[in-house]
């Protein structure tokens, strides 16, 4: 019975949309690693070709999104994609830090290039970690 009903709720996408959904989920995730090779290397042109395509495949699974949460419960093949995707918005989250501390890092240097104090960077430490100088303080908090 709960076989034929899956069935049934899921009979109402085509296999084709289901299909683009899938392969939009995929292409995020590539999109979201090739973002963040490109902040790796500071390559801001690399970086911003990715946006109009990144924007347009997010829109697709917006609206995929919006027909899919009103079904109760959700399709199968929909709850198939949401660990993809809450990687996806993980991955996201990744590149959004990298994308601040870089620009922390070029406000910093153009603060010292003007003669002002430097704002505190952050530093990695031996582990590869980002580590902030935050003095005695923060150890004797934690």
């Amino acid at each position: 019975m709960n076989d034929s009903l899956n069935a049934t709720r899921d009979a109402s996408w085509s296999k084709a949309s289901i299909d683009a959904a899938q392969e939009d989920a995929s292409r995020l995730g590539a999109l979201l690693q090739l973002e963040f090779e490109a902040l790796k290397s500071r390559d801001l042109a690399a970086f911003d070709a990715l946006q109009a395509e990144r924007g347009d495949v997010l829109t697709r699974l917006a609206q995929v999104a919006d027909g899919v949460s009103a079904q109760v419960p959700l399709p199968d093949w929909w709850n198939a994609l949401l660990p993809g995707l809450t990687q996806c918005k993980q991955d996201h989250l990744r590149n959004i830090q990298l994308l601040q501390r870089q620009m922390q890092a070029v406000k910093g240097a153009l603060q010292a290039l003007q003669g002002e104090a430097a704002v505190s960077v952050d530093l990695y430490d031996r582990l590869g970690q980002v580590s902030r100088r935050h003095g005695v303080g923060a150890y004797l908090a934690a």
